[in-house]
């Protein structure tokens, strides 16, 4: 279950991965089913965990008001996290950029920072713009545009139980998977 409390840090949840370390790989594809199917069965990663049209709110594209309608599933190769992206609508959005400049492979890389603030100024310090900022369940997320960089999105996480119990329940779904159900929701509250 998914909190909707992005106050909450105090409480140290053990995860595999340290803060401040990549934890994600994402990619956008174009038909999640085709996408799901080849990485639970030809690269093994499993369960996945699917939000259908994503709650994602106050979203901004280059600073503009946006309202992108995407799905999303997550789902663990080992100790790495495998997001997989699907956009539903023509809204401006990093997701439909990369599709229309026809790229493929990695969209974006995600961390979540000890300090989230202090590592979203330091990104804007380093000229990188927010190419998508959001919150989920009242937690904010910001995209920096590092195409030129490293060829993909940096995505930051607040350093909140929203991300770091969504983070967990993946994360041990993966460690004690028995075989069944491959593909499920992701259970919100």
């Amino acid at each position: 279950m998914i909190p909707n409390n992005a106050d909450d840090k105090s409480e140290d949840k053990s995860m595999t991965q340290p803060l401040g370390t990549i934890r994600q790989l994402a990619y956008v594809v174009k038909d999640m089913n085709t996408a799901l199917d080849y990485w639970i069965n030809t690269l093994g990663a499993r369960p996945f965990f699917t939000m259908e049209h994503a709650a994602l709110e106050n979203q901004k594209y280059y600073g503009e008001p946006t309202n992108a309608d995407i799905s999303v599933a997550l789902g663990n190769s080992g100790d790495l996290q495998i997001e997989l992206i699907v956009q539903h609508n023509e809204a401006k959005s990093v997701y439909k950029d990369f599709l229309e400049a026809g790229r493929q492979g990695v969209h974006h890389i995600a961390l979540m920072p000890e300090d989230y603030a202090a590592t979203h100024a330091q990104y804007l310090s380093s000229g990188h713009k927010p190419a998508f900022e959001l919150s989920l369940g009242g937690a904010p997320v910001v995209y920096f545009d590092t195409l030129d960089k490293v060829g993909h999105y940096i995505e930051l996480w607040d350093n909140s139980s929203v991300f770091k119990d969504m983070f967990l329940l993946v994360e041990d779904a993966a460690k004690n998977w028995d075989g069944s159900n491959p593909v499920r929701p992701m259970p919100l509250g």
